[in-house]
């Protein structure tokens, strides 16, 4: 059985788990740059996690803060930002002085990126007073991208990914949570995945969850030993803040050398 996702063709039983690097190689790299997905697409990972925020105008950025303040040289939220003030800003330097010069992204500078490869894309929505129209907005971009590629969205909270269904119903969806809890909201609204602290997963859960045709994330996971564990109990992919150990650990089953 081949891998439906993102061009991978291999077994599934061979693939399991999918590696995610959460918010691109954020070990190496600052979280949510360009720089960050550029190692994770280097690592061979199977899926890229991001997370997006509106600006002032509603044009989506990738950022996982609401504001600018941990992660940039500048303060304040982002949705009471300009585009070219929030470009202006470095979003590399606090992470590493390598990197200084590094930018917030926009989702649309992001997906020019991912979209030529095999990469699983996933784009987390975040619920905040300024994200109405967030989900229409990325919805509508992925479609504009590619309506044949395969991405998922997902977020904690379910209205927003009721409102991406509306629009694109081929994108998968996955609720954000703890497990037993949005297990049940997943299978009541028939979502493919669900995406659910580590902490809250189990055999019970995983062999639940596949009993109804609902695949299971873990985040975040960041020590390679811990493989063989969520291994064994038939999670479907992790996501890690160290996507290219944990590819090792996994036996070194890359998308390139999965493809």
């Amino acid at each position: 059985m081949s891998f439906p996702y993102s061009g991978l063709h291999c077994s599934i039983s061979d693939m399991r788990p999918l590696i995610e690097a959460h918010r691109g190689d954020s070990s190496n790299a600052p979280e949510n740059t360009l720089a960050a997905f550029r190692r994770a697409l280097g690592s061979g990972v199977h899926s890229i996690e991001l997370d997006v925020h509106p600006a002032m105008d509603g044009t989506l950025m990738v950022i996982h803060d609401d504001t600018v303040n941990r992660t940039t040289d500048g303060s304040g939220y982002v949705w009471d930002m300009a585009v070219d003030e929030l470009l202006r800003l470095d979003a590399g330097a606090k992470f590493d002085r390598t990197f200084a010069g590094e930018k917030i992204p926009r989702l649309s500078d992001v997906l020019e990126m991912v979209v030529p490869t095999p990469v699983l894309l996933n784009v987390e929505i975040k619920a905040t007073p300024a994200g109405a129209l967030v989900p229409q907005n990325v919805a509508r971009l992925l479609r504009r991208f590619g309506k044949e590629r395969e991405y998922i969205v997902s977020s904690f909270d379910l209205s927003s990914l009721l409102r991406v269904r509306a629009i694109a119903p081929e994108i998968a969806l996955a609720l954000i949570g703890n497990g037993p809890e949005v297990l049940a909201s997943a299978r009541r609204h028939g979502f493919p995945w669900i995406h659910c602290n580590y902490r809250t997963v189990d055999k019970g859960l995983v062999t639940a969850a596949h009993g109804h045709g609902v695949r299971v994330a873990v985040w975040t996971v960041n020590h390679p030993d811990m493989l063989p564990y969520w291994r064994a109990l038939g999670v479907d992919k992790i996501c890690t803040n160290r996507p290219a150990l944990m590819l090792a650990a996994s036996g070194g089953l890359s998308r390139s050398s999965a493809a």
